[in-house]
């Protein structure tokens, strides 16, 4: 590098001279180059150890099972030696490398011969080197002679690279060596190496535990099946270890399920209080998880009330939630109380198998309410699944039983004619009598009939006229004239008749009943006269009957009244 000759530079006084450009490059290269060494050995060693302690303390887990909290402080400690050896070796040389003063005196370390000329090369071009009175000239001479000097060396070979090469070579290794071993021995070291960064899984042994029923909150009094399912070596039992507060910590014995031999599961009966259960299987044994008993929701003073049809004219009345025999059509109102703060309610149906929310008060949570529609057939009961505010739901089981009343369709009865089948001219009137009886009221009453020989036998009806307000029972007479048909009823006809009344349900019905049919036949009036002779004939028989059982009664009285005169 060509430099200008201090015979050519001005020598006038100052408290500094330039500084050499040649010089301040080697330096920089020097620099560069023990800055590239550290930050190397620093990546190295960051390398070596970490990887050794994160191995040692795989190991350590592998054989103590370390819980959680060990294995945060072990990888905080991991993490504070990686962060100091990176601040060491690479952050802190780089925030604060060294000055050109610094260097300059490792070069004249390994270069003696330069007998200081290059450290007052550097300070001569420092502002304020030069006291006064002092001569530039001796300053600038001095860098020239140290230009001359170092002009063929290389400052950058100070800096060794055996140390660098040694611990490059070590990292290597060491992590070829890790890679090598975590892949032989992918199986355990995934799950180590996942533990070691804090991961919530198992140690892995020859078994291993895949599945576990976990964290339970159960009722009081319930019955819980504790399982394992495990993978690996199966042994032909587990062993469950159970431990609640002040009391012995109990081991039970696991048998595994008959159609699936890696499956282990225990009954735990009659649940009263909490408790923690570990589960070991084989070489495996499971964290300890929590079984938390609480009372399940239920529902307490439950009262029922029965509200009758409008139709029916009766009263609301309280039922016995133990005798619900109700009126179809009417609404049950059910009250309760719940045991605990609820956060959903539900109404079940039985028969109708149908569900429904039941609305709740925030300001009252434990108030339940519900209003059921009584059909006419179908329901069977009710329940009350309660869920209270940590998600238990109520036990099964606690179902009312509601028998439906139907309301009875209307009883219809002809009383006159007695005769199930009547001769009658074209002209006659037919009385008919009839009698109706309902459970609550009738609302309407039909006499039907056709006629074989009108209108191919259509059904036609005569309404009876009632009162406004229906009544539970009905007697009438009604004077049913044949001469009004138009056209006239032919002889041979047939009419069919019966009656059909109607209750006032409007909610399930209206209930429909009917009387038996009967029939009137058309014919000629001779017929009716023979019709008429015929039965006053069978009158008089049935009289000589009588006569002659009378007399048969009298002469047996006789006989007896003189068997017992002539005993005496």
């Amino acid at each position: 590098m060509m430099t200008q000759s201090p015979s050519t530079l001005a020598a006038p006084r100052t408290d500094s001279v330039p500084g050499s450009p040649a010089l301040r490059a080697k330096l920089a290269a020097l620099r560069a180059r023990h800055l590239g060494v550290l930050a190397g050995k620093g990546l190295a060693l960051t390398i070596i150890v970490c990887l050794e302690l994160l191995a040692l303390m795989m190991f350590a887990d592998w054989w103590l099972d370390f819980p959680w909290a060990v294995r945060l402080i072990l990888f905080l400690v991991q993490f504070g030696i990686f962060n100091w050896i990176l601040f060491r070796f690479v952050f802190h040389p780089c925030f604060r490398p060294p000055d050109d003063e610094a260097l300059a005196l490792l070069v004249e370390r390994a270069h003696p011969e330069l007998l200081s000329r290059l450290i007052s090369s550097v300070q001569f071009a420092k502002p304020g080197a030069l006291s006064p009175g002092a001569s530039a000239s001796l300053a600038l001479s001095t860098i020239e002679q140290t230009e001359a000097m170092t002009s063929a060396m290389d400052f950058r070979v100070i800096v060794p690279l055996d140390q660098l090469q040694k611990l490059a070579v070590a990292a290597g290794c060491v992590l070829l060596m890790t890679l090598g071993g975590l892949f032989a021995s992918r199986a355990v070291s995934v799950d180590l190496v996942k533990r070691a960064f804090l991961a919530d899984v198992p140690v892995p042994r020859k078994t291993r535990i895949d599945w576990i029923s976990g964290d339970l909150t159960v009722g009081r009094g319930d019955t819980i099946a504790l399982e394992a399912i495990a993978n690996g070596v199966i042994p032909r039992k587990a062993a469950l270890t159970l431990s609640a507060a002040g009391r012995r910590d109990q081991s039970l014995e696991m048998e595994p399920a008959a159609a699936q031999r890696a499956r282990f599961t225990r009954s735990v009966e009659n649940l009263q209080e909490d408790f923690a259960y570990r589960i070991r299987v084989n070489d495996a044994l499971s964290p300890a998880y929590t079984v938390k008993v609480v009372p399940r929701p239920s529902a307490n003073q439950v009262a029922c009330e029965q509200i009758p049809p409008a139709y029916t004219g009766l009263k609301p009345g309280r039922r016995s939630p133990g005798d619900l025999s109700i009126l179809a059509g009417s609404t049950l109102k059910v009250r309760a109380t719940a045991t605990k703060d609820l956060r959903s309610a539900t109404l079940r149906l039985f028969g109708t198998e149908t569900r429904s929310p039941m609305k709740l008060d925030p300001a009252a949570p434990r108030d339940l309410r519900a209003d059921i529609f009584i059909p006419a057939k179908a329901l069977t009961g009710f329940a009350l699944e309660l869920v209270d505010d940590t998600g238990m739901r109520s036990a099964e089981g606690a179902v009312y039983r509601i028998d439906i009343l139907p309301d009875k369709a209307p009883q219809a009865r002809i009383t006159w004619p007695e005769r199930k089948e009547e001769l009658l001219t074209r002209l006659a009137t037919l009385v008919v009598g009839f009698d109706v009886v309902d459970d609550f009221g009738i609302r309407k009453v039909s006499l039907k009939y056709r006629i074989s020989t009108l209108d191919n036998g259509a059904e036609k009806a005569i309404e009876m006229s009632l009162d406004p307000t229906p009544a539970p029972r009905l007697r009438r007479r009604y004077e049913w004239k044949f001469s009004g048909f138009q056209p006239p009823l032919a002889e041979g006809s047939v009419v069919e008749y019966w009656l059909e009344a109607e209750d006032n349900n409007d909610v399930t019905g209206p209930g429909i009943g009917r009387s038996e049919h009967q029939l009137a036949r058309i014919v000629s009036e001779n017929d009716k006269r023979a019709d008429l002779l015929n039965r006053a004939g069978d009158s008089i028989g049935v009289l000589g009957d009588v006569t002659l059982d009378q007399e048969k009664l009298n002469r047996s009285l006789g006989t007896l009244i003189l068997e017992r005169t002539g005993a005496r």
